[in-house]
């Protein structure tokens, strides 16, 4: 038995997300509520140097205070999240790279409709950041690999993409 909607009503919309509440039934066949965010994929990406060092940003957010994490951000109307995180590579870390590898796609929530699609970044090219206001003040740090995958494991990653990105990244070039 599967899930099954039987109506919805949109509570909340904004610019880039909209709250659902939907009548389902469940698959043991009771009948209830479940809240959705509906939000746009995201695009993290691991930016790995020649010399074995990955490229992190560290900025102030508005919820979680300062924050480290590899460079990413919203998969915009139109874009592929490759051609996303080209975007938001260049623009939070001033990195464009030749050689990308898709390293996955995650649902991050069980009710949120957001996936973040992972990306390995090498043959890098250092340039100039291209910040958004809400970037303002982000600075790129390189952490050796092994620091980065501690960092995930011990909790100094606070956001669960920056640790799956570094993680996901690690076990990928440890099978290379």
């Amino acid at each position: 038995m599967t899930w099954k909607q039987h109506a919805r009503a949109t509570v909340l919309t904004g610019p880039r997300m909209a709250v659902h509440l939907d009548q389902v039934s469940r698959p043991d066949g009771t009948l209830g509520e479940v809240w959705v965010t509906e939000q746009p994929d995201g695009a993290l990406i691991v930016p790995l140097d020649d010399r074995g060092r990955v490229g992190m940003v560290r900025s102030v957010t508005y919820v979680h205070g300062e924050v480290v994490t590899p460079p990413g951000g919203t998969v915009e109307p139109g874009e592929s999240p490759e051609d996303a995180g080209r975007r938001e590579l260049h623009e939070e870390a001033g990195i464009t790279a030749r050689d990308w590898t898709a390293l996955g796609s995650v649902a991050l929530m069980t009710r949120n409709t957001a996936r973040l699609h992972v990306f390995l970044a090498r043959d890098l090219a250092l340039g100039e950041q291209q910040l958004t206001a809400s970037e303002f003040g982000m600075t790129l740090e390189w952490w050796g690999l092994p620091e980065a995958v501690k960092a995930a494991c011990d909790g100094r990653l606070t956001l669960v993409g920056a640790s799956l990105g570094i993680l996901v990244a690690a076990r990928y070039l440890e099978t290379e």
